[in-house]
């Protein structure tokens, strides 16, 4: 495995220890391989969905649950893959950022499909189906705010520039318009934090943050940052493990609609 200061890290300072150490290292491998073998970020996105559909859909079967969750890390490590193979070639995109995220939706449409098919005969097919239709939503909505805050962060704090993919990402056609409603959903949930970035945003010169804005920032931001981690996937993937592991993973739906939403 390589050491740490030769990944291609997005956010260094906000990662968990568990990708620093686990999941950018091996991502960081499947991106050489990738590259290797002329793969695109997106083609490894997409990859990622069809493996994390395949382990969430297994969940329903509790003899290959396991399995499941093996196939779960597996999505994280190319979804670890993806991004890095964008920074190591320099074809980041705000496609490639939409793809990243559909990937998750993917992955837990498939996995909550998983628990409904496991548990249909204990709670019957409505309530099993209407719980997962609303932590499938909760998951959604995290998952798009733990995404924007920790790529504005990255923007502001980090790098020191406007992140303008979050606010004008540039894809045309039919993707563009989908790119769009992503980018429009995130924004529609941000409150206050609007007003943070008009004023950074009003004060920066060609795109490149004031210092003293990008280290208030840092200094207003970095603890709310870290804490968005708890609505990132590692934590959904020691719930569902620790679920499956107990032959609950009903528990997997219960934790995202009460502990996670709070």
């Amino acid at each position: 495995m390589p050491d740490s200061s030769g990944l291609a890290y997005k956010a260094y300072e906000i990662e968990e220890l568990v990708d620093i150490y686990f999941y950018r290292r091996a991502g960081y491998v499947v991106a050489r391989l990738a590259r290797s073998v002329r793969l695109s970020p997106n083609a490894l996105s997409v990859l990622a969905g069809v493996v994390g559909a395949c382990g969430g859909g297994l969940v329903a079967w509790p003899d290959l649950a396991l399995a499941g969750v093996g196939l779960l890390v597996l999505h994280g490590v190319i979804d670890s893959a993806d991004g890095q193979l964008a920074r190591l070639t320099g074809q980041t995109s705000a496609l490639g950022r939409v793809l990243d995220g559909l990937a998750g939706y993917v992955t837990h449409v498939a996995l909550y499909l998983g628990i409904v098919v496991a548990v249909r005969s204990a709670w019957g097919l409505g309530p099993a189906l209407g719980t997962a239709a609303l932590g499938g939503l909760s998951t959604a909505l995290q998952a798009q705010m733990y995404d924007y805050h920790r790529t504005a962060y990255a923007g502001f704090a980090i790098a020191g520039r406007v992140p303008t993919e979050l606010t004008t990402p540039s894809v045309s056609g039919p993707l563009g318009a989908l790119v769009a409603i992503y980018a429009k959903v995130q924004r529609g949930l941000l409150g206050l934090h609007r007003t943070v970035e008009r004023d950074i945003v009003g004060r920066a010169v060609d795109g490149v943050v004031a210092g003293a804005d990008r280290d208030q920032y840092r200094a207003c931001f970095y603890g709310p940052v870290r804490g968005w981690n708890l609505l990132g996937d590692n934590v959904r993937r020691y719930t569902i493990a620790v679920c499956v592991l107990l032959r609950h993973p009903e528990g997997f739906m219960l934790f995202t609609l009460g502990p996670l939403n709070l």
